[in-house]
């Protein structure tokens, strides 16, 4: 439980204002990476790393597992990638670990439990059904495939890719047989380039999406009536001051579902529909931004010595969360796109700000399913740590 407030704000806190960069790792050698993290586990039922990961897979000669021809997949086809999609070794590198960390998010490196029931025999025939109905009676999605679930038919027959993407894409033999065929599910190799073709595409939207902090930083600064350097550097501190009171009270709680319910709160308030107000029938509770503050309230009080906030807060916390220097990293960002998307859904500013919420609020060793992006950047991590070694 926490124990109070910390009034030594620390404006420097390296999980809030931190560099921003993240592929700077020059030294990685696929070659060196021994160790694949897999899990039966499902993602709503894991917890700390060592107890979610405990099926790893040794990469030895035989390349037996689909986890091995993932990773083979990255290595044999890097030379040829790099120039295919205009990648310097750096970031072919660093992308390839994000791959890695999405195989072990998404599916446990091929392991986790019903993987394999939903791609082959009477489970394949029956979720192949029940995925067509979806798509042509409900408008879905086509169907995930591969170890890092990727909708390949949409992206074949969509806009999500250029041209010239979906056509590096064929190059490889990748194709997509129908919206509910497990497109990549018997050639891992090939869903390790689909998945590096896609996570291109994601890392050169990242100046776009911080073009959109820059563009809504700026709204705000007019919406605040902030004219002068003094009173955006006052704005910006009272939205780290809030920011770091939240962290601290986070931080000192000692139960799981506390702090997860303190991470939710806070990015459901984000989420709201501006401005809304209880009583408003035109918005359902859950979306409503009155409702959303008391609820967070409610709880915050609970866990710390009394600390609220205030619904004025709200636009000096996006303030603070639209700086620069308060963007998620391009490895954060690669993450938080596979998951969310980079169109008009994808880059809207809310959603963005309440991901970025949740790598400030975090438990980095819990693997829940709820902190998505920290889980890809954390898994991405201990992979270069490997590929450095």
């Amino acid at each position: 439980m926490s124990g109070g407030i910390n009034n030594n704000y620390n404006l420097n806190c390296p999980d809030y204002n931190k560099d921003n960069s993240s592929f700077n790792s020059t030294n990685i050698d696929l070659e060196d990476i021994t160790t694949l993290f897999g899990t039966e586990k499902t993602e709503h039922d894991r917890t700390t790393f060592d107890e979610t990961f405990s099926e790893n897979i040794q990469v030895d000669d035989n390349i037996d597992t689909d986890g091995e021809k993932f990773l083979e997949g990255l290595k044999t086809n890097k030379t040829a990638l790099m120039s295919d999609l205009g990648l310097t070794d750096e970031e072919y590198d660093n992308l390839a670990c994000i791959a890695l960390a999405l195989a072990s998010q998404e599916t446990g490196m091929g392991k986790e439990e019903g993987y394999v029931s939903e791609n082959t025999g009477i489970g394949g025939f029956f979720r192949k059904v029940a995925k067509w109905c979806d798509v042509n009676i409900m408008g879905g999605a086509s169907a995930s495939s591969g170890l890092t679930q990727m909708k390949i038919y949409d992206f074949l027959n969509g806009d999500k890719l250029t041209q010239e993407q979906k056509d590096i894409l064929k190059e490889y033999g990748i194709t997509a047989k129908g919206v509910a065929t497990n497109n990549l599910y018997d050639n891992p190799d090939k869903a390790a380039v689909a998945t590096m073709v896609v996570l291109t595409s994601l890392y050169e939207n990242y100046d776009e999406y911080k073009n959109v902090l820059n563009k809504e930083h700026t709204e705000l600064e007019e919406k605040l009536g902030l004219t002068t350097e003094d009173e955006k550097n006052t704005a910006q501190i009272k939205g780290e001051e809030i920011l770091n009171n939240i962290t601290t009270i986070y931080e000192g709680i000692d139960s799981a579902e506390d702090r997860e319910e303190t991470r939710t709160l806070l990015k459901s308030w984000l989420m709201a529909v501006n401005d809304s107000k209880n009583g408003d029938k035109n918005v359902d509770d859950e979306y409503n931004e009155e409702l959303c503050l008391e609820k967070l309230n409610e709880h915050l009080a609970k866990v710390s010595d009394g600390f609220t906030l205030k619904a004025e807060d709200l636009d000096y916390i996006r303030y603070a969360l639209t700086v620069e220097d308060a963007a998620m990293n391009e490895r954060e960002y690669c993450a938080y796109a596979w998951n969310k998307g980079t169109g008009d859904t994808g880059m809207q500013l809310d959603r963005l700000l309440s991901d970025k919420v949740g790598t400030i609020l975090k438990t980095p060793e819990d693997f829940d399913y709820d902190q998505f992006t920290v889980n890809v950047s954390s898994l991405a991590e201990k992979y270069i740590e490997q590929a450095n070694s």
